[in-house]
């Protein structure tokens, strides 16, 4: 830490997964992506105490909470810490990891203040609080501000295309909870493993499509990829009628796939296009910065 008096800023991004969602708890492949129109931020002033602050109650009360797990965490108390103010414009339920940018930006905080540790390990187990189990996925995004490919609970590197199709979002209407829809998966492991693990390896492989399309400029391997992780979405039943309608009226809009970026049963959905869509609905993804 340095001038503990003067006034610090830290950000942590949203991000959307373009495959892997779900299938990334057990070690399989994932690709996410930055998604810079929204982020957390947290200042720091020192001096003066521990003094938190939120846009609302409930709000900082999460913030005090995950302070507190960290400090414990850490070892490093809450008493060398002074005023600290959180903005936050990540919606929540979407798909866009806003529980992800608060926990990774708190360890970034206790990093400032002296933590040496693995600074991912801490924010994934802040997040944890809020799903059960984190992947750590969401968090390695926020933390880095980069695309990232992301397996067995950790990142194996930086995706860099070699193209950027025409890529949007588009919001089904209904927001989801994460914790809903990995009980939902959990299920299957629980009454037919064998199909669980099938859509496991589906899901794998529609990463390494996307993964090979983005690379090699193939847009056609990348639409199946795409489409092959909207199956594994299905299989696991967390497509309802509502986000069925959504994706169905981008197809017949002219979208060549399209899939749920988050845990399913809501949030945004990712479409692909060979044009670039002229709808005002539509989010266009920009190429990432690297």
């Amino acid at each position: 830490m340095d001038n503990p008096n003067r006034m610090v800023t830290l950000t942590s991004c949203a991000k959307w997964i373009l495959s892997g969602e779900h299938a990334v708890i057990r070690g399989r492949k994932a690709l996410a992506f930055p998604l810079p129109n929204y982020e957390n931020s947290v200042s720091l002033a020192g001096g003066g105490g521990f003094s938190p602050e939120a846009d609302s109650e409930d709000s900082r009360n999460i913030l005090v909470l995950l302070f507190e797990m960290a400090s414990a965490l850490t070892g490093i108390p809450l008493e060398n810490m002074g005023r600290i103010v959180m903005i936050c414009s990540i919606p929540t339920g979407v798909g866009f990891g806003s529980s992800a940018a608060l926990c990774a930006n708190v360890a970034k905080v206790f990093k400032y203040y002296g933590f040496t540790g693995n600074v991912l390990a801490l924010a994934k187990h802040l997040e944890d609080k809020f799903h059960g189990k984190s992947s750590g996925l969401d968090v390695a995004v926020a933390l880095t501000n980069k695309p990232v490919i992301f397996m067995n609970n950790s990142i194996v590197g930086f995706l860099e295309p070699s193209f950027w199709p025409h890529l949007a979002l588009t919001y089904s209407g209904e927001s989801s909870m994460t914790s809903r829809c990995v009980e939902s998966v959990q299920k299957i492991f629980l009454n037919n493993e064998r199909l669980a693990l099938e859509l496991d390896d589906m899901m794998d492989q529609a990463s390494n499509l996307c993964e090979k399309g983005l690379k090699n400029a193939d847009f056609c391997g990348l639409r199946d990829g795409i489409r092959l992780a909207c199956e594994a979405f299905h299989g696991w039943g967390l497509c309802n009628e509502p986000l069925k309608r959504h994706i169905d009226s981008l197809l017949l809009d002219g979208a060549a796939a399209a899939k749920p970026i988050g845990s399913g049963l809501g949030g945004y959905v990712l479409s692909l296009w060979e044009e670039q869509p002229k709808r005002d609905i539509y989010l266009t993804l920009e190429k990432p910065y690297m």
